[in-house]
């Protein structure tokens, strides 16, 4: 369902030359129709611009005199859901970090591997350091 231009220049709040400069660079995909007129798809369109009918909420509400206590106390106990949430975090870290030094101190030392010509000359009993 294909729109024309000036119905699109309407939705997104630009100038028909504007879109027809859009088709002609490639930005926007637009199609003649059989009696001559560019037509566009509405996604095609808002793809590119935004539409400028639509109402958009705004991000925060407007705050009256009458919230500010609920939001003085809505505000202490998420500072306080923090501060438990840190702690709760650094539990988690230490003992992360103990378990890593207790496993690097139990880990046993990797023995070399001796060469093949080693084990074949060696006598049974020769060790890698030369000891007995």
């Amino acid at each position: 369902m294909s729109i024309t231009l000036r119905e699109a220049s309407e939705k997104v709040g630009v100038t028909r030359q504007t879109l027809m400069k859009a088709i002609k660079t490639g930005r926007v995909s637009g199609q003649k129709s059989d009696n001559g007129e560019w037509r566009i798809e509405p996604v095609e369109l808002f793809r590119v611009w935004p539409p400028v009918n639509e109402v958009q909420q705004p991000l925060q509400p407007y705050i009256t005199g009458s919230d500010t206590p609920g939001l003085q106390a809505e505000n202490r106990l998420l500072r306080e859901q923090v501060a438990e949430l840190r702690e709760e975090r650094n539990a988690w870290r230490e003992q992360a970090q103990r378990l890593a030094l207790t496993d690097q101190r139990a880990a046993p030392q990797p023995t070399p591997q001796r060469g093949f010509w080693s084990r074949l000359f060696s006598r049974q009993g020769d060790s890698l350091s030369g000891e007995e």
